[in-house]
């Protein structure tokens, strides 16, 4: 098999892989939401090795970003008696000016309304936001390790490209 043949079904297993083991991993930790971990794996993997590291190294600074963020406005809003779509709007906001100068962060634009979405009146936001976080930051993980394992395998087979 040559290589292109090779990197393609490394491709397709590695996506396959990162999603399942994710989930497998996450349902196994008693996260509440594995979907997001399934997610994060197959949304990290890039084309080359470089491109899923800065994407990983993005989707761990902009989850964490986005999980400050949303605590600290849901947090506040209660005070204010402010409901779940002005909560949204402001999250989404102060992510977006932060975004605009750090474009690798854009994860945090989404992260904020995930957070408030699946919060429920039995757990504590800041709780809802670590579960998101662990969710992601496992599933990104996998994704980049099996990325990182696959282009090993590859290169002692064909060496560096």
């Amino acid at each position: 098999m040559n290589e292109t043949r090779v990197r393609d079904l490394a491709f397709v297993l590695r996506c396959s892989g990162a999603a399942t083991l994710s989930y497998i991993l996450a349902e196994a930790a008693g996260l509440p939401h594995p979907v997001w971990a399934a997610m994060s794996g197959i949304i990290v993997g890039q084309e080359k090795l470089g491109d899923t590291r800065q994407a990983t190294i993005g989707r761990f600074a902009g989850t964490l970003l986005g999980v400050i963020i949303a605590v600290v406005i849901g947090t506040a809003a209660q005070g204010f008696g402010i409901g779940p779509v002005a909560e949204i709007a402001i999250a989404v906001a102060l992510s977006a000016v932060i975004v605009r100068r750090y474009p690798s962060l854009k994860v945090c634009m989404w992260t904020c309304p995930i957070v408030f979405l699946t919060t429920t009146a039995q757990t504590p936001l800041w709780e809802v936001g670590m579960y998101r976080g662990a969710e992601v930051l496992l599933g990104s993980a996998v994704g980049a390790a099996l990325h990182a394992i696959a282009e090993q395998i590859i290169w002692m087979r064909y060496g560096r490209r």
